[in-house]
């Protein structure tokens, strides 16, 4: 009986995620408000160890020696008054959403800074004027403490991003 019951369960998550993925994907074509935003500028403020720097890369710089950080984000929201959101056509769940802008966290692992670390991103998008913020925390541990951070509540920065968005679609 115990065997059987936990074939059903295990049938039942498989299942739902399948079914959960489709509906994501679904839901995504629905959405009525898509942006491409891209980098224009980024301002360093820190070095990975810490240290203060105050450092600008300007569009033409990180088009030639960066190009891959000036790649389109496409940004797609379901609707004006929802919360979910694809980013590259991977869902998010957005931390604030009004008429003026939204705003999200999402974490990045960066390749040779060390096992077990990551990256915040706290974005902003003014829909006012389709500016687009990047801010990118320094390295934090990739552990529930990462959990204690959020926009009232920041890592510490170590480079911002500035650019604009334009509709899609």
């Amino acid at each position: 009986m115990k065997k059987i019951l936990g074939v059903i369960v295990l049938w039942l998550v498989v299942c739902g995620n399948a079914f959960s993925e489709n509906k994501s994907e679904t839901n995504r074509k629905k959405s009525t408000i898509k942006l491409s935003c891209e980098i224009k500028k980024i301002h360093i403020v820190k070095k990975f160890d810490g240290t203060d720097i105050d450092v600008w890369y300007d569009e033409k710089f990180l088009k030639k020696i960066l190009s891959q950080l000036t790649e389109p984000l496409i940004i797609e929201i379901f609707n004006k008054d929802s919360l979910a959101m694809w980013l590259d056509k991977q869902p998010i769940l957005l931390e604030d959403h009004n008429e003026k802008g939204f705003k999200y966290i999402n974490k990045s692992n960066t390749t040779g800074q060390g096992e077990g670390f990551i990256n915040l991103h706290y974005a902003t998008v003014n829909y006012e004027n389709l500016e687009f913020k990047n801010e990118m925390s320094m390295l934090i541990k990739d552990d529930d403490s990462i959990y204690e951070f959020g926009f009232s509540k920041k890592a510490e920065i170590s480079s911002i991003s500035y650019g604009s968005c334009a509709k899609t679609g």
